[in-house]
């Protein structure tokens, strides 16, 4: 019976190649290689979670400083102070100071009513919870006229009304004379907690809204100009339907007023500008109706594809190269032109 062959060199010793060191540095190395992945995926999570962990440390430290300044003035309800300083923050630092503001003035316009209200009728509970409840529609009926933040004004001056005149009714309905006390405070506590989401805000927020609304209105002009474009250029019996892209532009548009007032909250040229952006979402409609126009003409009439051609000589060199993929880039690098 022929001998066993020899155990491999270091097969048997601990760091030989069967061994528990090289059994180890194995493992070691697909621990390595199964680990990276999950490093990567660990970082894309951290990397995306990072402007809400911004936002949520804004917040904190606005409600903080709110409560802070309250209770530092003895004022009676710190509480707020920290709500406005909750509601104020927004996680644009455009949004929040636009909101801010509209809501100082609402608060401001609110505890002034409740004041002449209580002036002029201090002893009379119906005509009190009367003109309490007018100027409530009141507001009511402004804020439906309004637009995005003026609108929360409004109704904000409506209810800060009926939260002061509810502090200052009895339990007979009457008013106990304190209006215009109750009224400074709570204006003070609400401006406190606005004033220190704004000092918060603004001491860690460079504000991105400029930018943004630069890149929207290049990509909604392009892709505009550029749907024009195609729809001359395949002008014909084969033409494509083109109402769902312009219902689609139309939403992007509308949604994009917003948008123009966060901006405005962050630059004060903006601001100044304000017409010109609004006539520039005046054109946008315009344009879109035009579209609709153009294209009822070609599909109703199969031979008018030489007019359609006539069009498109007729259009700007930069408006024929709308339909390029390049051109939302070059057109949000040069804004003005």
């Amino acid at each position: 019976m022929p001998d066993p062959a020899p155990p491999a060199a270091g097969a048997g010793l601990p760091g030989g190649p069967g061994g528990m060191i090289g059994g180890r540095g194995r493992g070691r190395g697909a621990t390595g290689r199964t680990g990276w992945p999950a490093a990567m995926r660990l970082a894309g999570a951290v990397r995306s979670a990072a402007p809400a962990l911004a936002f949520g440390f804004r917040l904190w430290a606005s409600v903080c400083l709110a409560l802070y300044l309250a209770f530092w003035l003895q004022l009676d309800t710190p509480m707020w102070a920290g709500t406005s300083a909750a509601l104020v923050c927004q996680p644009q630092l455009g949004a929040s100071l636009r909101k801010g503001w509209f809501r100082m003035i609402g608060t401001v316009i609110g505890a002034v009513a409740i004041v002449a209200l209580t002036g002029c009728f201090p002893q009379d509970r119906a005509l009190f919870l009367g003109g309490l409840a007018l100027w409530g529609g009141a507001c009511a009926f402004v804020a439906t006229l309004l637009r995005n933040f003026a609108a929360y004004a409004a109704a904000l001056a409506g209810y800060t009304a009926a939260i002061i005149a509810s502090d200052q009714l009895g339990a007979t309905g009457g008013v106990n004379g304190e209006a215009f006390m109750l009224a400074l405070t709570r204006a003070t506590e609400v401006c406190i907690g606005i004033v220190s989401a704004g000092i918060v805000l603004a001491g860690t927020d460079l504000g991105s809204a400029r930018r943004r609304l630069a890149v929207s209105f290049a990509a909604v002009t392009a892709d505009i100009a550029g749907g024009f474009v195609r729809m001359l250029a395949l002008a014909g019996p084969r033409m494509p339907e083109t109402q769902n892209l312009r219902r689609e532009l139309l939403r992007r548009v509308i949604a994009l007023d917003p948008v123009v007032d966060q901006a405005i909250g962050e630059s004060a040229d903006l601001r100044n500008r304000s017409p010109v952006l609004q006539a520039a979402v005046a054109g946008w409609f315009t344009a879109l109706g035009g579209w609709r126009a153009v294209a009822l003409r070609l599909a109703r009439h199969e031979d008018a594809r030489e007019e359609a051609a006539a069009v498109l000589r007729s259009l700007s060199p930069a408006l024929q190269a709308a339909s390029q993929a390049e051109a939302p880039a070059r057109w949000s690098a040069d804004p003005v032109r």
